[in-house]
């Protein structure tokens, strides 16, 4: 009887297909290049730059000001010409500009470079994040989104460690070329992925740049934005000075806890509703900003 009805059922769309986990991959190592350069742009900021806490500020914001920014712009670039070339000239942007931290021997010089690293973010990730709305099955795209942000703090996760020990290693110049090396191993994983645009260019005549159901949640999602920039910025000062000796762990384990609730609660939105979840996170978010502040 249970056999019957298990036949009875119908079967559930496919979730991971080979372009799904070709996307994965692309986004784990352009992760890896991006959580490489966390802990390790204070210390270059306020150590050979001679730069105070502003400075770790400026370096920081300039790229989330710059991908924030070009995002809503990029995503009707990807309808037009298509989300690889996103994917592939965003992780192309990164790469170039990290490598050009080499040469950055001021402020001014790395800011600049910042900037151009987050427009390379903003093509890099709308590309990416819209593929996998693009193929993920209705029923189960709270779940893609789920399990496509795993390759996501992953990276985070293992970037850190991987910058960290570079620079024990060998130097700041070695840390950037490793992160660009990670970044263009992201764009070569691009050239493969299989362009999921509409066939018929959609028609913007008419349509806000900014679609008005977008404010709030966006809104939201700045201030978490905001909290976790701050926590990027000082903590692997902060870390030096508890003599932790890096801040590697502080993002292992961050990202670790995001890895396993992804992973075991990847249904939870499409089952209880992504409102309803979106509150609980930004609610841990705030409580847990506040008891380190405290």
């Amino acid at each position: 009887m249970f056999q019957k009805r298990r036949a009875e059922m119908p079967a559930r769309p496919r979730l991971v297909t080979p372009l799904f986990f070709l996307i994965t991959c692309s986004t784990f190592a352009y992760f890896v290049s991006v959580g490489s350069l966390i802990p390790i742009l204070p210390r270059y900021a306020t150590g050979p730059l001679a730069g105070g806490d502003a400075s770790v500020g400026v370096i920081i914001g300039a790229f989330a000001v710059a991908a924030v920014v070009l995002r809503p712009f990029v995503g009707r670039i990807s309808d037009r010409r298509g989300r690889r070339i996103l994917m592939v000239g965003g992780a192309g942007i990164v790469a170039a500009s990290t490598a050009g931290y080499v040469f950055a021997d001021s402020l001014a010089e790395l800011v600049a470079l910042r900037a151009l690293t987050g427009a390379g973010e903003a093509g890099f990730y709308v590309g990416a994040a819209t593929v996998i709305n693009d193929i993920a099955p209705d029923e189960r795209r709270g779940e893609a989104l789920s399990f496509f942000s795993l390759a996501l703090f992953a990276g985070l996760a293992v970037g850190p460690v991987i910058g960290e020990t570079v620079l024990g290693e060998q130097s700041f110049a070695a840390v950037w070329l490793v992160s660009a090396a990670s970044a263009a191993l992201a764009a070569v994983f691009g050239l493969w992925v299989t362009d999921t645009r509409p066939e018929i260019e959609p028609s913007n005549k008419g349509i806000p740049l900014i679609h008005p159901a977008g404010l709030l949640p966006g809104a939201a999602l700045g201030t978490i934005i905001c909290g976790l920039a701050g926590f990027d910025s000082f903590v692997p000062l902060y870390a030096l000075d508890l003599g932790l000796g890096g801040s590697r762990l502080v993002f292992v384990v961050f990202s670790a806890v995001v890895l396993l609730i992804r992973s075991f609660g990847a249904r939870l939105p499409d089952l209880l509703g992504r409102q309803r979840m979106a509150s609980a996170g930004l609610t841990c978010t705030a409580l847990g900003l506040t008891l380190i502040g405290v």
